[in-house]
């Protein structure tokens, strides 16, 4: 705090004399903005100093690591950090130029300065080089397969000049929930106002003008939206005061209005660091991430359960197949209570924290192996909560784009491939001549145009299984011990001959 404070004081120092400071930059002054984060106003004073000193090392070197640092446009950091280069500002400013060329998605390069920052056989960043390197190489390998999607800004009655991000929305699209960090009163050390949430309803068709949330929901510190209901009765928050912060906050919603938010139990807090959570559309497991002991390095995501007193019971961690040594992070889990998304620094991420999801299988009791899902929705930069509609046609994320208002905005995402309607297939195996189901198999359903792959067993009581499928063209690959493999073509009609119900029976042969 003594720091802080100290820091404050400057802050205002310098705002009293900015006239001054605008004809005479002081390099003391991009200085403490760069130690406390600000590095909105520390790049504004670095500009200033690289005009009147232009072959300085360290001004560029230090601008470049302010817009790698901030959520913006990244690609001015190339030139800052090419010139800090030439100049050998640092030895880290191989590694931090290898970034910049990630960010900017200029693959080679970076993995060039990266090596060139390994042979320099200098630095302190030395222990996270071969992980950036990994995804380097993760990016190059995902950009070859795109997944075709469609970026919409959600427009000005949601987005600001400011950063508006972690957006959360109902199945029906009809009501959406925020953070954003737009004008109050005072800017906070790292140079932006104070974060609070903000929501919008629809109206004739569209959303209205977001509105901030009253004193039940934002305080005069920080409040961010972090999970939200199915039925958005409830809004998961994370509130950081200074003095106390790491811990998820629950307040009851009811038409849209937001009742007073209360502190979670010591089953969800902490003395780590939570950030996010989700619940499941029954209301009766919560997900949630955590930095605590036992974990499995960073931030994990973790599971309770309601118990009959309505209490939360003890978290479980969640297991490697989703959880890394990196940090996982907003654990959204879809409405049919299989599906969970959320984002991770682990596994193979092109860059920061990609969106993964995974699929838990009763029969098993496991979750899938995380899947990365795909580029250009996961970019280079941190892509954090993603929210989907009921369909999963739709989502909202948070992001910045070209077209962005000002650093990061809300963005509508169109999953094209996913036709709005799927067919439900009631399938099941049986052998020849038989009627009784086989319970043993392995089914993997194949898309014909994608080549996409999904994956499903029978249900070990009755052999059932349900396949769900948008509109195409596919091939059914049945694994069953005992008997000869089998492999059929299955067309799944769209448009008007489109059918939402379907049964399908495979017969298989010794």
């Amino acid at each position: 705090m003594k720091g802080l404070n100290k820091y404050i004081f400057v802050s205002v120092a310098i705002l009293l004399l900015q006239n001054v400071q605008a004809q005479r930059p002081d390099p003391e002054d991009a200085k403490e903005h760069f130690k406390f984060g600000n590095y909105i106003d520390a790049l504004i004073v670095y500009k200033k100093l690289m005009e009147l000193d232009p072959k300085n090392a360290e001004y560029p070197y230090k601008a470049g690591l302010c817009i790698l640092f901030t959520e913006r446009d990244k690609s001015e950091a190339i030139k800052y950090l090419e010139s800090a280069d030439e100049r050998k500002a640092d030895p880290d400013v191989k590694f931090f130029l290898g970034k910049a060329y990630h960010y900017n998605l200029k693959l080679e390069e970076a993995l060039e300065s990266y090596n060139k920052y390994i042979t320099s056989g200098e630095g302190t960043k030395r222990t996270e080089v071969d992980r950036e390197m990994e995804m380097v190489k993760n990016a190059q390998k995902l950009i070859l397969s795109p997944i075709d999607i469609e970026f919409e800004n959600a427009g000005d009655k949601i987005n600001s000049e400011f950063p508006d991000y972690y957006p959360f929305v109902t199945p029906n699209e009809s009501f959406i929930v925020f953070t954003s960090r737009r004008k109050s009163s005072v800017r906070e050390f790292d140079g932006y106002y104070p974060s609070a949430i903000y929501s919008s309803e629809v109206v004739a068709g569209e959303f209205i003008a977001a509105k901030k949330g009253s004193s039940m929901i934002n305080s005069e510190y920080d409040d961010q939206a972090v999970g939200l209901s199915y039925n958005a009765d409830k809004l998961y928050i994370y509130y950081d005061d200074i003095k106390e912060k790491g811990d998820i906050y629950e307040a009851d919603i009811k038409a849209f209005k937001f009742k007073k938010k209360v502190k979670m139990g010591e089953n969800v807090n902490s003395s780590g660091f939570e950030s996010s959570a989700t619940i499941s559309a029954d209301g009766n497991t919560l997900f949630f991430a955590s930095h605590r002991e036992g974990g499995l390095g960073g931030k994990d995501i973790y599971m309770t359960r309601k118990l009959p007193t309505g209490e939360w019971a003890l978290p479980q961690n969640l297991g490697e197949n989703i959880n890394t040594t990196y940090d996982e992070d907003f654990p959204n889990l879809f409405y049919d209570g299989t599906t969970l998304y959320f984002s991770s620094k682990g596994h193979n991420s092109m860059g920061g924290f990609d969106y993964f999801k995974s699929t838990w299988n009763e029969d098993t009791n496991t979750w899938s192996k995380a899947e990365n899902i795909g580029y250009p929705l996961n970019t280079t930069n941190d892509d954090v909560c993603i929210s989907f509609t009921e369909d999963k046609r739709h989502a909202y994320i948070s992001a910045w784009r070209k077209d962005s208002k000002g650093f990061q905005d809300i963005y509508k995402v169109t999953f094209n491939e996913l036709d709005a309607r799927q067919t439900i297939i009631k399938s099941k195996i049986v052998a020849a001549g038989s009627t009784e189901p086989i319970v043993d198999a392995m089914i993997t359903v194949v898309n014909n145009r994608t080549q996409e792959e999904y994956n499903y067993t029978p249900n070990s009581k009755n052999g059932s299984f349900i396949i769900t499928l948008i509109p195409g063209s596919y091939m059914v690959m049945i694994d069953a011990p005992g008997f000869s493999p089998k492999n059929e073509n299955i067309f799944i009609k769209g448009k008007s001959d489109f059918v939402p119900f379907m049964t399908q029976e495979f017969i298989v042969n010794p």
